[in-house]
């Protein structure tokens, strides 16, 4: 079967926006148990993870990002990391397109019992977006001193005790007060005490390609598909792999909850807009 032919003049793209405010508290069940070295399991987070004010921090920007969007124009796919907060982002998002009329396209298969349950089945999990916590002792151990409890740490044996008091004293040496400044600046040098860390460059390499690559799938299928509109792919993860692009191309690592960055591309380029400012990624990175 032939496909259609492509459609020149298009204008999708994908809008990367982080999670918002949330409690977190499957991390910290894990943390509190008998065994805070365990992975999370997601099928079975504590839900909702947003707190009061994530819900109404999501609601008011979404009504700021669609006002850029035309439902005449623009339809809709909304993609999701695995984390509950990350999924209830979304929905918040979903939920307040429909209301303003945009056409969500659903995915064939949405990968997660959660995102099926909250976004009814019109929220696709995709591994390139996810965590995937294997082990949440030396996940955490980029968070500020503030949120370091002695309790789990006692709990751990004695080999990762000393490298996790070993890569706190690295942070304690200049603790910058949140968990995505800590993972940028020393990140690398954490991963030479726990090897199974993946740094911010090593992220930027990764998952952060993968998101340039997902936006130029989406942009080949819509274009092959014979949609009249503008497909928008709606994505919605973690800073963890942004802080070096935001870094690298725009000078500054920090990215805050609900804000969204712009992915276009075309045949050739990709191009990042964060805050009114455009910058066309090198063409190694297409």
């Amino acid at each position: 079967m032939m496909e259609k032919p492509l459609q020149e003049d298009r204008n999708d793209s994908v809008h990367f926006t982080r999670h918002s405010r949330a409690e977190y508290n499957t991390y910290i069940k894990i943390k509190e148990s008998d065994n805070p070295q365990a992975p999370v399991d997601y099928e079975n987070q504590i839900t909702p993870d947003l707190n009061e004010e994530g819900v109404r921090l999501a609601e008011q920007k979404t009504t700021e990002f669609f006002s850029r969007l035309d439902p005449e124009k623009d339809i809709l796919f909304f993609a999701s990391s695995n984390e509950a907060r990350a999924i209830e982002t979304a929905d918040i998002y979903r939920r307040k397109a429909k209301e303003k009329g945009f056409e969500v396209l659903k995915p064939e298969h949405v990968r997660s019992g959660y995102a099926q349950e909250v976004g009814e089945g019109e929220i696709r999990v995709l591994q390139s977006l996810s965590l995937n916590v294997k082990n949440m002792i030396i996940f955490s151990v980029f968070n500020p001193d503030p949120q370091q409890n002695p309790k789990f740490i006692e709990k751990l044996d004695p080999e990762t005790r000393a490298k996790y008091d070993v890569a706190r004293a690295v942070i304690n040496g200049h603790d910058y007060g949140s968990f995505g400044a800590n993972f940028f600046h020393y990140s690398e040098k954490v991963q030479e005490i726990f090897p199974e860390i993946k740094s911010a460059k090593g992220m930027f390499d990764g998952q952060f390609r993968n998101l340039l690559k997902l936006a130029r799938f989406g942009r080949k299928k819509a274009k092959s598909s014979g949609l009249e509109k503008n497909v928008k792919i709606l994505a919605f993860g973690h800073e963890n792999y942004m802080v070096h692009a935001l870094q690298e191309y725009f000078g500054e690592h920090d990215i805050k909850n609900c804000e969204t960055i712009d992915v276009n591309v075309d045949d050739a380029d990709a191009i990042l807009t964060r805050r009114g400012v455009s910058k066309k990624i090198k063409s190694e990175m297409r």
